[in-house]
């Protein structure tokens, strides 16, 4: 397990000599971390969250829950951590708006949508069987083309969760 909890970042998170991990537990998040990695991250201007782009897209509704509760919202849990990195941090955010994705394995749409904070997600549209045997849309084998070798037997073997370019946007409360 990751030393340091769940608000402990090493320098190179990616660069982590994973000798120092006793047995398996590399790969093992801190108690209470939906995972070891948030593709959630804020635009440049601070205004809003978006997908990251990584190949697959694990937990964004649980990872949206997580950093509300602990980083976002005022009274949020690192806020009452004593941790002095934090010391400048504002804790009074609030999320709101939508993202609409569609799963590559199965062409289930989806939404995820956030209101006052409050995160919620729901099928737009079933996965529909007679699509499963399509070749990839234009726009999935342009990004098909740009995969290293060993990223595009990876996505072959377990489909892909692509959404849109639509982001959530966080404001200030009060």
């Amino acid at each position: 397990m990751r030393t340091g909890g769940p608000y402990a970042v090493p320098d190179d998170p990616r660069a982590d000599d994973r000798r120092a991990f006793p047995g398996n537990t590399y790969h093992v998040p801190p108690e209470g971390q939906p995972g070891l990695w948030c593709d959630w991250v804020p635009c440049w201007d601070g205004c809003c969250l978006a997908y990251n782009g990584v190949e697959r897209f694990y937990g964004g509704v649980t990872w949206l829950h997580y950093l509300i509760d602990h980083f976002l919202k005022p009274g949020a849990a690192a806020s009452r951590s004593g941790d002095p990195t934090f010391s400048d941090f504002g804790f009074d955010h609030v999320l709101e708006g939508l993202v609409v994705g569609c799963r590559r394995d199965n062409k289930e749409l989806f939404a995820i949508e956030v209101k006052g904070n409050r995160v919620r997600e729901k099928v737009l549209r079933a996965t529909d069987r007679s699509y499963l045997d399509y070749p990839p849309l234009r726009y999935e084998a342009v990004i098909d083309r740009d995969l290293s070798p060993p990223q595009r037997r990876r996505r072959e073997r377990e489909g892909q969760v692509l959404p849109c370019t639509r982001n959530i946007g966080i404001h200030r409360s009060g």
